[in-house]
């Protein structure tokens, strides 16, 4: 009697079956304001979430923050986006 299933065959399904599962989930999850130290009022250099390059002006949301963000908020992942390049 032949064996229809062997152990390759077995792992290359559980592979598969394991990628599947984690496909749409997300790799990456928002953090809180407290652990980023969010401010509402700009730091001293005048750095704002408006001139960040992970706050979305749309929904003022932060792309890496959990919460509503205030345009004129701060926190310490603060990254300024890039001026725009022209081609």
């Amino acid at each position: 009697m032949e064996n229809k299933g062997s152990r390759r065959n077995f792992l290359k399904y559980m592979s598969i079956l394991g990628i599947m599962t984690f496909y749409n989930i997300p790799l990456y999850a928002k953090t809180t304001k407290e652990i980023v130290k969010y401010q509402l009022v700009p730091n001293t250099n005048g750095d704002k979430c408006e001139t960040c390059m992970h706050f979305l002006p749309d929904t003022n949301e932060c792309k890496i923050v959990d919460g509503p963000i205030d345009p004129n908020g701060w926190c310490i992942n603060y990254f300024k986006t890039p001026p725009a390049t022209k081609a």
